[in-house]
């Protein structure tokens, strides 16, 4: 992997177990699927390594609505933002949105509570997470290689 990483958040309460992902030979992003309703429940991302394509464990618990989205070959996350608060005792991550350099996904579960935002900037693409989570996604951090 060329350019330098930088490792960004995470956003969010403090509970929950520390999720990571080697970021060694991450290439991109290919898919995210997130589980939501008034929290973000969980979120399973697959990553192309090595020149295949693998998942993460499932971040998170079991609830909420499923809702799968894929990025194009040629396109990469720039920012995600969202809102942490209170919910069923923990705070959590209530809501998501993720950009593109060619699109919107989101906003996924509830725009309620504090809101927060990471964004890759110029010359940046997201190109992996970092999370705190149990029964939800507690807490949500990102991987940015920036071009040098």
């Amino acid at each position: 992997m060329q350019g330098s990483l930088v490792r960004m958040g995470p956003c969010g309460g403090s509970g929950g177990n520390i999720r990571e992902t080697g970021m060694s030979d991450v290439n991109r992003i290919v898919q995210v699927i997130l589980r939501h309703g008034n929290a973000m429940d969980t979120i399973s991302v697959m990553y192309e390594w090595k020149g295949k394509e693998v998942w993460t464990d499932r971040w998170g618990g079991e609830g909420g609505k499923p809702s799968p989205f894929s990025l194009q070959q040629d396109e990469y996350l720039t920012s995600v933002h969202g809102h942490y608060g209170e919910f069923n005792g923990f705070v959590v991550v209530r809501s998501l949105t993720f950009a593109s350099n060619l699109r919107s996904y989101g906003p996924y579960g509830k725009e309620d509570g504090v809101p927060f935002a990471l964004h890759a900037g110029p010359g940046g693409k997201i190109i992996g997470f970092h999370a705190r989570s149990g029964q939800f996604l507690d807490a949500i951090g990102t991987y940015v290689k920036m071009d040098n």
